[in-house]
């Protein structure tokens, strides 16, 4: 992982030395993929590197409910009867991203290194119908309750990548084909598969204190042990694909 990291940083080092003969072009883009829908803007650093700079949101895209998991009807009282109650996951990507495409041949076919940054968040979780004990009393997470509203339990997949929990860095790679930005063109295409590290996952939700004051705790099987089947599947989660399409304006 270091090496990885001192590669990027490197990469990006070579561009920056290369800025004060370049940035004469700059086109903006619209991108749609599983990172989401977002907005970039593109600039060439000499002959062979596009530095890539945007922001994208995925804010409760592509809902499913995949299955039902059994909670207790009181929580915290494992022996208590167990209620079954759907789970929902939609998209939650909230972030920004750094990247520069290096085209080592005369086409358009690119390899890029970067970082996605921002919020940790990168898939919404909510448990609906359930039991209403988790209204009034809620859920103990550390010395914080976390409380559905109207039977829905909100949450969140969340990682940090080389970040942390409040802040994400998730390195990233991938290749691609198109130029966001070219002299020749105004309106250009491109398509981009990669791969983002993101580290391992785990399941967060806001939770109040004694005094009314709000924090992001961390839910893990031994406060619900429904959540047992997402931390066993969590580890999968390490690496986020990404697939993106872009349509690219040349401003200048």
């Amino acid at each position: 992982m270091k090496k990885a990291i001192i590669l990027i940083l490197t990469f990006f080092a070579f561009g920056l030395t290369a800025s004060s003969q370049s940035f004469n072009h700059l086109s903006i883009g619209v991108d749609l993929g599983t990172d989401g829908v977002g907005l970039e803007l593109s600039a060439p650093i000499g002959k062979r590197l596009i530095l890539r700079a945007g922001y994208g949101a995925a804010f409760g895209l592509i809902g499913i409910s995949p299955f039902e998991v059994s909670v207790p009807e009181h929580p915290g009282n494992s022996s208590s009867p167990n209620v079954s109650v759907p789970v929902r996951f939609a998209l939650g990507k909230n972030e920004g991203h750094l990247k520069a495409a290096y085209y080592p041949f005369k086409n358009s076919i690119y390899f890029t290194l970067g970082f996605f940054l921002g919020s940790s968040r990168f898939m919404q979780l909510s448990l609906n119908g359930m039991p209403s004990d988790y209204d009034i009393v809620g859920l103990d997470v550390d010395g914080y309750l976390v409380r559905a509203h109207d039977g829905k339990l909100k949450a969140a997949l969340c990682a940090p990548g080389i970040g942390g929990a409040s802040f994400a860095v998730k390195p990233y790679a991938g290749f691609g084909y198109g130029r966001p930005v070219n002299a020749g063109k105004r309106v250009t295409f491109t398509v981009e598969l990669g791969v983002q590290y993101q580290g391992r996952p785990g399941v967060w939700a806001r939770g109040e204190g004694i005094t009314g004051r709000t924090k992001n705790v961390q839910i893990t099987g031994e406060q619900l042990e429904a959540l047992s089947k997402f931390e066993h599947y969590a580890r999968f989660m390490s690496f986020w694909p990404v697939l993106q399409a872009g349509l690219h304006i040349r401003l200048f």
